[in-house]
């Protein structure tokens, strides 16, 4: 018996040394981790806005802008509290995605681009913002996100002229009508990129006017009466002389 022990237990060693005779089959390659899957923002030509949600860190910045704006809250979520800036507080609670964005120094250059993107010409205004992709739902949630200063910090002069060019471009979209709900947001945002610069002329405003005061610290402001409508045009005089002042300093 011995021997036939002997002369199986050499046959195994020598299948076992030859490389092109395994024994066993080879162990199945590893998965890859789900986030190398979804770090385009695409797969499978899923849109970037349907991707789980806990895949969204995995994300490119300018894909995560992407995928948020599939998913911007409702008009009535942002605007359910006293205020926009407590809208987007709220929300901000409630949507890991806004404090993931938050956290990208280079967001604020991305939601610029998205919010440029949004056509100025061809649009339907008679789209309400509950409607998506309505131009209002569009820059309502965009304008509010670039009153925050989480982006405002990183900002830079050329794409702070950019941005106020813009809202102004969005600004007379409206034709002096009062925004939904009350939402000025081009004045908000153009007040915030003005307070957080900690350009002067603004912060006397907000000494000597408590609207202009609320507005930027709360998002409010009513153009219906006439006291709300000098304010917001107070802030437009301040924007133009303050992208002067831009210009005037890069040159």
């Amino acid at each position: 018996m011995r021997p036939y022990i002997i002369v199986l237990f050499l046959i195994v060693s020598i299948i076992s040394c030859n490389n092109d005779t395994p024994l066993l089959d080879s162990e199945p390659e590893p998965e890859l981790d789900s986030c190398e899957f979804y770090a385009t923002g695409f797969y499978n030509d899923t849109l970037p806005g349907k991707i789980p949600h806990k895949f969204w860190p995995c994300m490119s910045t300018e894909d995560l802008v992407e995928a948020g704006s599939y998913n911007f809250p409702s008009i009535i979520m942002l605007t359910g509290t006293s205020s926009l800036q407590q809208g987007y507080d709220l929300c901000r609670k409630k949507y890991s995605w806004f404090v993931e964005l938050e956290g990208r120094t280079d967001a604020v250059g991305y939601l610029i681009a998205k919010y440029v993107s949004i056509d100025t010409v061809n649009y339907n205004m008679e789209l309400d913002p509950y409607h998506f992709g309505g131009y209002k739902y569009y820059t309502y949630c965009l304008e509010t996100f670039l009153a925050q200063e989480a982006y405002l910090k990183h900002i830079t002069d050329e794409q702070r002229l950019t941005l106020l060019d813009e809202l102004f471009i969005k600004q007379e979209v409206r034709k002096g009508d009062i925004g939904w709900f009350a939402i000025e947001g081009p004045t908000f945002a153009m007040s915030r990129v003005m307070y957080f610069y900690g350009y002067q002329p603004l912060l006397d405003s907000m000494e000597q006017s408590i609207l202009i005061k609320n507005l930027v610290e709360y998002g409010n402001l009513f153009i219906n009466v006439e006291d709300g409508a000098k304010a917001q045009s107070s802030i437009f005089n301040l924007t133009t002389e303050f992208i002067n002042e831009l210009k005037t300093k890069s040159e």
